[in-house]
């Protein structure tokens, strides 16, 4: 058995009704793009709003820089950058 990480630039899905059906401290985490543990963000702190789709539930959200986070997750099935950071 295989357990790949690496680090990806994150944001946690604002759907929660959807998310939490079973598990109410459970986060569904959006992976955007690959990165390392050390990059700054790729994109200015200026950009007020970023819309990001769901990859699970659909839903399209809006979120501010702040929100992204870097986060050390298994590498997700069939992964697409987000078009922001490709």
């Amino acid at each position: 058995m295989v357990y790949a990480t690496s680090y990806f630039w994150v944001v946690i899905c604002k759907n929660q009704r959807f998310h939490h059906k079973g598990n109410t401290s459970y986060v569904h985490q959006i992976a955007l793009a690959e990165t390392d543990p050390y990059s700054p963000l790729p994109i200015p702190e200026s950009t007020e709003q970023v819309r990001i789709r769901c990859n699970d539930c659909g839903a399209e959200h809006s979120y501010k820089s702040t929100e992204i986070l870097r986060n050390e997750i298994p590498v997700p099935e069939n992964f697409t950058p987000h078009p922001l950071f490709q």
